[in-house]
């Protein structure tokens, strides 16, 4: 971006007025909206008894209430047994209800095992009070991913109760220590303390250096990815997370934690898919990563998101527009697309700054400026143009054959949040510029990004504008109620992507 004079503003065209954000119709996200945790626990399969395999028992019917097909009536003897072969999308902890009849008077407790390991050695069956009616027993296990035996064996001459289905769910582990991870330029260590597990990964001191966990989930699932780590040095450690090869964090900043045996955590929201996952965590610096002890799979995290988050949800682009646009009427060529997100439109490109509108007394813009208007495209709740020198907003291209951002759920006063190096300014769109450009924003969102006399130039490259999909319920002039609104519309787009 060349710079302009210091007189001189943003050019705009004119047309049909926009609409208030409000009136969009409802699409992209929804605030609070995003709900879903890939830490809950599985829904429970069942597997029918009469379907196992038998060793001295038959299937049967002769008794009221059961499920399926039938049930499993043991022999009067020690040793009869159900197994069942049971189905694990990853390893970890199961709940093993088992549904059983007794209508005896004595217990008939049984052994229960899991791939051969006994789980307990008397599980008790009392009596239920009669053979039609059903009750159940419930045990924990580990099963391994993949195929697994369970095995419910009498222990008594009298046999087992009458079975009559194993209902399964599995809760995946939620903790991964870094020293059973895959390694590249790091090495295991354990010359620190306080670490959980039997070590922890120093990070060789080279860019590049990575772990990666092999992350089992239950079910799909937004969660928060919580690595625990020591910093002993005076600087931050920046990493790049990835899952299952998508970054989810670019520059996250392990920093400084005291000492190498303080150790601290850092969470980084994630999706996981149903069953295996690959979490990487790639040093980005020549001074390698940090002492990393431990993954922890915790609930997806709320609160305002951190910006290298938003920056690893832009990091590509799924271009929506039909061509691409100029960040100044003198750049040599078009090189900026409109990129499509779940929930929200963005671009990358420089900040020219736009003080046309409405100079309150002690506004910073200057009504002389060469170019200026006295008139934002789009107007206040009192039908006043725009504050540039007091309100953070954007200017978005006027519509044209390249992209109408009217057709993509953008309109005034739509959210926007404006990203510069670790920098976010949540702004509002409320001005519209030359079709064949894009990259400008007011006064005041150049300030809120650092620019330190907005007046004398923006920024020449590297701005992020993420424009939310979502209606805006504030007015429009009303900044701290963008922010709010902004803060968890980030929130709920980080989670969704």
């Amino acid at each position: 971006m060349t710079q302009a004079d210091p007189r001189e503003t943003r050019v705009r065209r004119t047309h049909r007025r926009l609409v208030r954000a409000g009136a969009v119709l409802a699409g992209g996200l929804l605030v609070g909206a995003l709900v879903s945790v890939g830490l809950a626990q599985a829904a429970a399969t069942r597997y029918e008894a009469e379907k196992a395999t038998v060793s001295q028992g038959v299937v049967a019917t002769n008794h009221l209430n059961y499920s399926g097909t039938g049930f499993v009536d043991y022999n009067n003897v020690a040793g009869s047994y159900v197994q069942w072969s049971v189905s694990a999308s990853a390893a970890g902890t199961a709940t093993l209800t088992i549904g059983y009849a007794n209508g005896g008077t004595t217990d008939r407790p049984m052994t229960i095992t899991v791939n051969g390991t006994v789980v307990t050695s008397s599980l008790s069956f009392p009596a239920t009070g009669s053979w039609d009616t059903w009750k159940t027993k419930v045990v924990s296990a580990a099963l391994n991913a993949g195929t697994n035996t369970v095995r419910a064996t009498a222990n008594t001459a009298a046999g087992g109760p009458n079975v009559d289905y194993l209902d399964v769910s599995v809760t995946a582990s939620a903790d991964y220590q870094a020293e059973n991870a895959t390694l590249s330029q790091a090495v295991v260590a354990t010359n620190h303390a306080n670490f959980l597990g039997t070590g922890f990964v120093d990070y060789t001191n080279v860019a590049g250096g990575y772990v990666e966990f092999t992350v089992n989930a239950a079910s799909a699932g937004t969660v928060g990815l919580a690595f625990r780590y020591a910093n002993g040095a005076t600087s931050t450690r920046p990493m790049t997370v990835t899952v299952n090869g998508t970054a989810v964090a670019i520059g996250a900043p392990f920093g400084p934690t005291g000492s190498w045996d303080t150790w601290s955590t850092l969470t980084v929201t994630g999706k996981l898919n149903a069953g295996t996952n690959k979490v990487r965590a790639t040093a980005t610096s020549a001074m390698g990563g940090p002492n990393l002890d431990q993954l922890h799979l915790a609930p997806a995290p709320t609160g305002t998101p951190a910006v290298w988050e938003l920056r690893a949800r832009v990091s590509t682009c799924s271009q929506i527009s039909n061509g691409l646009y100029k960040t100044d009427a003198d750049s040599p060529s078009a090189t900026v697309p409109v990129c499509g997100e779940s929930g929200a439109v963005s671009w990358t490109a420089d900040l020219d700054v736009d003080c046309n509108g409405r100079i309150p007394a002690g506004s910073p813009c200057d009504p002389t400026a060469i170019g200026f208007r006295a008139d934002t495209f789009c107007h206040d709740s009192t039908g006043q143009p725009l504050d540039a020198g007091g309100l953070p907003y954007v200017v978005v291209p006027s519509p044209s054959s390249v992209w109408d951002y009217r057709n993509f759920h953008v309109a005034c006063g739509s959210i926007v949040a404006v990203i510069h190096n670790d920098q976010v300014v949540y702004a509002v769109v409320g001005d519209t510029g030359p079709t064949a450009q894009i990259g400008a924003a007011s006064y005041a969102t150049a300030k809120g990004l650092g620019v330190a006399d907005p007046n004398a130039g923006g920024i020449d490259s590297g701005v992020t504008y993420l424009v939310f999909q979502a209606p805006n319920p504030n007015r429009i002039e009303d900044h701290t109620g963008a922010v709010s609104t902004g803060q968890q519309l980030a929130r709920d787009f980080v989670n969704a992507n």
